[in-house]
């Protein structure tokens, strides 16, 4: 095979569906992990750029749809998805990402994370928010108990 033939095409390294050798389930970069309401804007926005670097932002935002008419391309579609939610779970707490674990498409891990973690500072849903994250059950922060119970919930239904 000739060089030519193996070198990538500029187009080709654009498309989202493309995977680059380097690319790892811990190649992010991201040093912070999302532990809670208290990181959750910081960590959301070092995600995005890390992801947008990539091209892969869409797989999270929910804009790089799985196609339907080739073959070739849901596997590599699958690849890729499965890669962003490797990532994902990598920059996570590890009682966050037991929560996630069985989300099946990058996409419904981010919504599911906003809807649990993006309060608005000064609202009354912010403030109930850290009210209940201080609670305790069993001498666990309701967080880490919220996230056993997700993840029970999940494995029993496999």
């Amino acid at each position: 095979m000739s060089a030519e033939r193996t070198r990538l095409n500029y187009t080709e390294l654009q498309n989202p569906l493309f995977v680059h050798p380097s690319d790892r389930s811990n190649s992010l970069g991201i040093e912070e992990k999302l532990t809670g309401v208290e990181n959750y804007r910081s960590w959301r926005r070092n995600l995005e750029i890390a992801l947008s670097t990539k091209r892969k932002l869409g797989f999270v935002h929910g804009t790089i749809a799985k196609p339907v008419d080739d073959p070739i391309k849901q596997e590599q579609w699958e690849t890729c998805n499965n890669l962003v939610i490797s990532w994902l779970i990598n920059v996570v707490s590890d009682s966050i990402s037991k929560s996630i674990l069985y989300i099946q498409s990058a996409s419904e891990i981010w919504e599911h994370l906003e809807r649990r973690f993006n309060i608005s500072n000064g609202s009354r849903k912010y403030k109930l928010n850290k009210h209940l994250c201080a609670m305790k059950q069993n001498n666990s922060p309701v967080s880490e108990y919220y996230t056993k119970m997700q993840g029970y919930g999940k494995s029993w239904m496999l």
